[in-house]
């Protein structure tokens, strides 16, 4: 489509004109009809024969029309529409939540929500401005909300009057405004897309005062203007991409999920459909559960996949503040270098980046945004090739800061994420003989050693270790040819017959063993420093009896040592807690003993600090050791309605000497939550004097979401982070 080639001439047959086309033209035809003045011209879509059905795709063809979007690796979301003027705003308070939920955070009614829509008018708009932002940042294609939840379009609908031509003074077609900027500059636009409406009288699962006096009748909501819309995008403006949400409401289902999707790829059979269209993904982790669940990437939103967890395409969507449409209060910035870190640890793992803004009602990206993506293009130009693509190595980490990705030609990188100093180590790589090794960027050709059990290392210039003259920042990637080695794997450091993540907390005393690999020795330390063949060789278990450090090293013949296993062992001075119901294992918040280290969690649910009950209540019994006076007692809960995660409805404080007959000391009902309260931490405290060894706490779990809830029907959390105990 860069260049037009002259490919045949029509031919007259009867009454009809027959244009043969070559069996290798995939994407576009230009009809030019001369003899009129003008000379009339045409596009249209040109398909190969579409299978009768698609889910039977071969994975050959899967896997071309997935191709552009795997090695793009970096995408800009937007999300934009009439929420952007209250910015978070409505009747001058300040609503919690994000910036485009503000009409069901609110509970504001259809009719005080549309004159948001008719204040809609972003005069400063500019298309090729926003596709320059992107490209510069290293994008390769963007997504747009369409049409979020709200219902407002942001094209000339001809299904509905509730769009950006017809409802909003601006009357400018946003969305082909931006596909000649993208087309310009060899982006691909894709189009965000809400299943569910909040407008729609038909699409309504809750009240916002526009019901159809007989009742919702979704069907005919998804059948005369759900799929008559994405018609008209598919048609109209060629998305590469179409991205749905809103899936999780009750009328949808894994049915309508498939056949959606068949619909939308029948009018384009290359278009790409994440997996939202259905009802498969798990959560915010945004995979499917089973094997047929529609979709063709994954969707994690606001996290990271674990490694080796994903069994499709995915991509994880994440904002850069807290907020995905625009919030004037939300300032909640991550750094140029957190999001550079996410980038490079995504791509490591086989995903794509599609990185959010929410430009204000005027039309412009936010400034802090602007700047956080000047910042990734900058060092994009550097580093593209680490993004863009390419594909993942056999291992993707070493340690906490080294990241390893294979290039689009086999070459190999290991990224480090801090700066290494003067000498780097590596023990995923072991470059082929005469290789050049070289920081991207760079034209220096680095001195390195091999080393059968220590691995690679490369030495860097005493230039560049003065931060005046360090080349880039944030992120450092060393380019070399090289196979992959065979490493010895890292121990295990065990406690009461569980392998420990981290952090383990113990009272008086707790015994660890350390588990290699079959034929390997163990060495270790207990003092932080990096264990090696000449120290502490492991020889049996292993009694800790204060705060702890513990690193331990696996070595085996004929490889290459292992990585560094490193755990807290922190002390505590409880004597045990145990948990009538057991928490999320992705919110374990240190364990047990977590819940009384004395670190308190912050409004970050992913903090790791706080322990998560999905549907569950929470309840906690503490041995004290001996019997006592307990004077005080407190506990804290988050609240983040936002993200699914409720206060108690009920909370109660016993006490025992024998841990079987509890006495109360005080029981808390709790009002019911509200849409607009807002994300904290809440803390209940006890004050008494009362004898007793055993000490409980219980809280109810509200258990599903309420009705006025996004997810109204699923299971909600509670997350606990400190008891205090004086």
């Amino acid at each position: 489509n860069e260049q037009w080639s002259t490919i045949s001439t029509a031919t007259t047959v009867g009454s009809q004109r027959w244009l043969p086309i070559p069996p290798t033209t995939t994407n576009r035809l230009r009809l030019t009809v001369r003899g009129m003045a003008p000379p009339a011209l045409a596009e249209i879509a040109l398909y190969r024969r579409p299978h009768d059905n698609f889910l039977l795709e071969s994975r050959p063809e899967f896997d071309q029309r997935m191709a552009w979007w795997r090695n793009a690796g970096f995408g800009m979301f937007i999300h934009w529409g009439a929420y952007a003027v209250p910015a978070g705003i409505h009747q001058g308070q300040e609503i919690s939540g994000v910036g485009e939920w503000i009409m069901n955070n609110a509970r504001i009614p259809v009719s005080e929500y549309e004159p948001y829509a008719q204040q809609f008018n972003p005069q400063e708009f500019d298309a090729n401005e926003w596709v320059r932002i992107a490209k510069e940042a290293g994008m390769q294609y963007i997504v747009i909300t369409s049409k979020h939840h709200d219902g407002f379009c942001l094209w000339d609908s001809q299904v509905t009057d509730y769009d950006i031509m017809d409802t909003s003074p601006f009357r400018r077609d946003i969305l082909a405004e931006l596909r000649d900027a993208c087309e310009d500059a060899g982006i691909k636009l894709c189009f965000y897309h809400s299943i569910m409406d909040w407008h729609h009288p038909d699409a309504q699962g809750k009240d916002f005062g526009n019901g159809n006096p007989q009742g919702p009748d979704f069907a005919a909501y998804r059948d005369t203007y759900l799929k008559p819309q994405l018609r008209e995008l598919i048609t109209r403006y060629r998305p590469h991409v179409l991205w749905f949400d809103g899936e999780w409401i009750p009328e949808w289902t894994e049915a309508q999920g498939k056949d959606l999707y068949h619909f939308v790829r029948s009018l384009d059979p290359e278009i790409i459909v994440n997996n939202r269209v259905g009802k498969g993904r798990q959560g915010m982790q945004g995979m499917n559960q089973e094997g047929d669940d529609v979709g063709d990437f994954g969707t994690p939103e606001q996290e990271i996949l674990a490694h080796g967890s994903a069994t499709i395409d995915w991509e994880s969507c994440m904002t850069m503040n807290d907020s995905w449409g625009f919030k004037a209060s939300d300032n909640n910035w991550k750094s140029p270098e957190t999001l550079i870190h996410n980038l490079v640890d995504i791509a490591a793992k086989g995903g794509n980046y599609l990185l959010n803004v929410g430009p204000t009602a005027a039309g412009h990206i936010p400034p802090a945004s602007v700047e956080r993506l000047q910042e990734m293009g900058l060092w994009m130009q550097t580093n593209a090739a680490l993004i863009q693509q390419s594909s993942t190595w056999p291992q993707f980490r070493e340690g906490n800061d080294i990241r390893y990705i294979r290039g689009a030609t086999g070459e190999v990188y290991a990224v480090s994420l801090r700066w290494p100093g003067e000498k780097l180590q590596l023990r995923y790589v072991h470059p082929k003989a005469g290789s050049r090794i070289t920081l991207i960027g760079q034209p220096e050709t680095l001195a390195w050693t091999y080393d059968a059990q220590e691995g690679l290392t490369i030495t860097l210039p005493a230039a560049w270790q003065d931060p005046a003259n360090r080349p880039g920042k944030y992120a450092w990637a060393f380019r070399m040819e090289a196979d992959f080695p065979t490493v010895t794997s890292a121990p295990t450091v065990v406690r009461q017959g569980k392998t420990i993540e981290g952090l383990a907390i113990f009272t008086d005393t707790t015994t660890i063993t350390l588990q290699g690999p079959e034929g390997s020795s163990l060495y270790y330390t207990l003092d932080g420093t990096t264990p090696s063949v000449n120290g502490l060789r492991y020889q049996g278990p292993v009694s800790i009896t204060t705060h702890t450090t513990l690193k331990a090293l696996a070595v085996t013949p004929g490889q290459v040592n292992s990585p560094v296993t490193q755990v807290e062992l922190r002390r505590s001075r409880f004597n045990a807690i145990t948990l009538k119901y057991p928490y999320a294992e992705q919110y374990q918040g240190g364990g047990l003993l977590g819940l009384v280290d004395g670190l308190e969690g912050s409004t970050n649910f992913r903090d790791g600090r706080w322990q998560g009950f999905e549907g569950h209540d929470f309840s906690a019994t503490i041995d004290l050791g001996k019997v006592t006076t307990v004077q005080h007692l407190e506990v804290s809960f988050l609240q983040d309605i936002g993200s699914w995660i409720f206060p108690p409805r009920a909370l109660t404080f016993s006490i025992s000497e024998d841990g079987q007959t509890f006495t109360p000391l005080q029981v808390l009902t709790l009002p019911a939550p509200q849409a607009t309260d807002p994300t904290g931490r809440m803390t209940f405290p006890y004050h008494g004097a009362v004898q007793g060894r055993y000490v409980r706490i219980t809280a109810s779990n509200i258990g599903i979401c309420p009705p006025w809830h996004a997810g109204s029907g699923g299971k909600a959390w509670l997350f606990v982070d400190e008891i205090k105990i004086e």
